[in-house]
């Protein structure tokens, strides 16, 4: 490779490259169309004992691909379990396709290294697991897709799931069940729901299974072959973890206000309006700074989506928004309100970001505010590798919100962990800089080039804007480690949510 950017990146490579779910030519692939629904099972008894049970029933073997959903984020038990059954039984190769990865899920380190698990296709990982997802001890470098992306390769079959397993706090003998409502609620089970409908089997470990009537169903008994007594699928108290967390510190204040500043410079705060943060600090803490801002504005929006917090539910409950969509709950007031509040809806991960949805919710929304790991002068953004050439995240809905987003604004500090955040080239482009706007740091704002209108309307406001050179600048200066070089050859791919590699790390 001659030049460490996404364009050399990708040059340097030969196509369709091999990945885990088999040959995978350049993005962008748009020609797939989704499948009809999987039809109900013909099984009338759906009751198994144990997991044990489910891999004996469901022929469970070498080479078989598992389906997982992340809505016990850092909490979640059922990998895990699942994972050590496969090792008990000795299997080997298996290709795991969880929504998403934590350090909890450090067991499956092992697991990678010793050839139990061959493949691994998530849409974010951080941890033990990560870390040995990038030791070479897998047959192939480790696909990362967007929400909407694996929303979209499960409905088309670009992704076959042999089993689903899907934690869920209630349940019926018949397989219904939610995760909104008994003990262990963690509200609506989105990412869940996809699987179910296209797995070829779909199992479901219930915390509690009871006679009477769900208060809510998230899937349906039609899309379930199997229901397991499983006690604590997942902790709730992992949650609100890490990411899910607004940062408390006066920078992400002052971040927060400059975001509503420019959401109202830019002529967007007004009625009707849809707003959704993706998970970081920075992003979250905006969140009430928006809603403050609306109130002293008089404007009532329309709704908000993604990933929801109790400062999201605050700002529905004060009549800011009418109605809030919900893929999945982020801490235990956003949980409380799923189960409860007629104005929270839940939604799929493909009602959510499919791109083949044409009604996906990201595609009306006025405005998405994100983080960043790196951003660069093409404003290019990297939410996948650290500085010091790690796997710490991947692009779960970024890509998704910000494609669909009337204004897409990024909230980053200038540096983090040493590294400075603001760089010349990402080093890998999780999200292509031709879908974000506006970067916010604590220093000042800095807009796109290709948009001279945010440009003007932005100056007309009165807000600081410096150029992205400058902001570039002070990040380098203020650094105090250079980032190690990018890997030589692909240890990561990162799918387009259209289908096709995009970039690689």
């Amino acid at each position: 490779m001659t030049e460490d950017t996404q364009a050399g990146r990708m040059a340097a490579i030969s196509w369709p490259v091999c990945s885990a779910i088999g040959p995978v030519g350049i993005a962008p692939m748009n020609l797939y169309k989704m499948l009809p629904r999987r039809k109900a099972s013909l099984v009338t008894d759906k009751h198994l004992p144990d997991l044990a049970a489910a891999f004996d029933g469901f022929g469970i073997g070498d080479d078989a691909i598992l389906s997982f959903h992340h809505h016990y984020r850092n909490g979640d038990r059922l990998i895990n379990a699942v994972l050590a059954e496969a090792a008990r039984r000795g299997l080997r190769g298996l290709t795991i396709a969880p929504s998403s990865l934590f350090p909890v899920h450090a067991p499956l380190a092992d697991y990678i290294k010793n050839g139990v698990i061959g493949d691994v296709v998530t849409d974010y990982a951080k941890g033990p697991a990560a870390e040995a997802m990038l030791s070479g001890a897998l047959r192939n470098p480790v696909l990362l897709q967007s929400h909407g992306g694996r929303a979209r390769a499960l409905s088309t079959g670009a992704l076959t799931v042999d089993v689903a397993f899907v934690g869920a706090s209630l349940a019926t003998a018949d397989g219904a069940c939610t995760g909104r409502g008994g003990a262990l609620a963690c509200g609506p089970l989105g990412y869940a729901m996809v699987d179910a409908a296209y797995a070829t089997n779909t199992v479901v470990c219930a915390h509690e299974i009871i006679s009477g009537p769900l208060p809510h169903i998230d899937i349906p008994a039609a899309h379930v072959d199997a229901v397991i007594p499983f006690s604590h699928p997942g902790d709730v108290g992992g949650i609100a973890s890490d990411t899910t967390l607004p940062s408390p510190t006066p920078q992400a204040r002052q971040i927060g206000s400059l975001v509503a500043k420019v959401i109202a410079g830019a002529g967007l705060m007004r009625d009707g309006m849809s707003l959704q943060t993706g998970a970081g600090g920075y992003s979250l803490s905006a969140v009430p700074l928006i809603g403050a801002a609306m109130a002293q504005a008089g404007v009532r929006g329309s709704y908000i989506s993604g990933g929801i917090t109790g400062a999201h539910v605050a700002l529905q409950q004060a009549g800011l928004f009418e109605r809030i969509h919900d893929v999945q709950c982020f801490d235990d007031a956003a949980v409380a309100s799923s189960c409860s509040n007629g104005g929270h809806h839940a939604m799929s991960a493909s009602d959510y970001a499919n791109p083949l949805n044409s009604d996906a919710i990201v595609e009306e929304l006025s405005v998405m505010v994100l983080g960043a790991v790196e951003i660069d002068r093409a404003f290019n953004v990297n939410v996948t590798i650290g500085g010091g050439g790690t796997l710490i995240g991947g692009p779960g809905g970024h890509p998704d919100a910000a494609q669909g987003a009337e204004l897409t604004i990024v909230t980053t500090g200038l540096t983090a962990g040493g590294y400075a955040k603001l760089v010349e080239h990402a080093r890998c482009v999780t999200t292509a800089g031709a879908y974000v706007d506006v970067l916010v740091s604590d220093y000042g704002i800095a807009v796109n080039p290709a948009r001279p209108d945010l440009v003007t309307a932005l100056g007309k406001a009165g807000l600081p804007i410096i150029a992205f050179d400058a902001l570039m600048k002070i990040a380098h200066q203020n650094a105090t480690k250079s980032r190690v070089p990018t890997a030589p050859r692909p240890r990561v791919y990162l799918e387009h949510r259209a289908g096709g590699i995009f970039d690689w790390a």
